[in-house]
């Protein structure tokens, strides 16, 4: 979950006096990626039941640890799933949970936009819709080069909705798309959308202008990331956030 900044992640910052505001605002999302970074690194908590007391206050305790640590075996195996275009991976698998754990534990909250984006993309921009399109590990052929695009396969898409009527005619008639992309470092590029079609296999593409923004973001294999669309006067955008 992401925790939002306080004055103690300020706390060793050395005030320029030269410092404008954007150069405040870059400051904010360096901070914000460390503490993201430290977060990431940490060990990840136990995971937990939910159960009641008298007051109806939800109460936390541990799973067994042998049942902790199938689950974290089976689930192992889904981290990756493949994009259609060379990068194979193991199938799904399903953690074996008794009935009564299933009903007890914990909803998984939905994933948010990072509070910056979120910010820059509503407040500053007038963004509007946003919309998950994707959560993904990056693959080699998503920075391979010679590739040069980023891959979003079928199975992978939360929903198409993020396209209307028009959109979505225009990519199934093999016709490409220029949209913009906020990368990573919450820097505006224009980007190539296309769809391609492989025998069973559909998936869109960024294309064109990926290199680039693979260099300058520094994305590498086993990165993982989340593709945000939203709409600015109607207008199709896109927000790239590395976790």
């Amino acid at each position: 979950m992401m925790e939002l900044l306080s004055l103690d992640d300020f706390k060793d910052t050395k005030i320029d006096p030269n410092w404008g505001p954007f150069d405040y605002l870059l400051h904010v999302l360096d901070v914000d990626q460390q503490k993201m970074l430290k977060s990431q690194n940490a060990p990840p908590p136990p995971q937990t039941l939910c159960k009641q007391d008298h007051t109806g206050f939800k109460l936390r305790s541990k799973f067994n640890n042998s049942v902790g640590l199938k689950r974290k075996r089976n689930l192992k195996a889904v981290e990756e799933e493949d994009d259609g275009y060379g990068d194979r991976v193991a199938p799904k698998l399903k953690p074996k949970r008794s009935k009564k754990q299933e009903k007890s534990v914990c909803p998984i909250p939905p994933p948010d936009l990072p509070p910056l984006f979120r910010q820059l993309i509503v407040e500053e921009m007038g963004g509007r819709g946003l919309v998950l399109v994707i959560q993904k590990t990056i693959f080699f052929s998503d920075i391979n080069p010679a590739a040069s695009r980023f891959s979003i396969p079928f199975s992978q898409v939360k929903t198409h909705d993020f396209l209307n009527e028009a959109e979505a005619k225009e990519l199934d008639d093999k016709n490409s798309m220029q949209v913009w992309l906020l990368d990573p470092s919450m820097r505006g590029t224009s980007i190539t959308l296309n769809k391609w079609v492989m025998g069973s296999s559909s998936l869109y593409v960024l294309t064109n202008t990926w290199n680039p923004l693979v260099k300058n973001n520094q994305l590498k294999k086993g990165d993982m990331v989340q593709l945000w669309s939203f709409r600015v006067n109607s207008l199709l955008c896109f927000a790239l956030v590395k976790l």
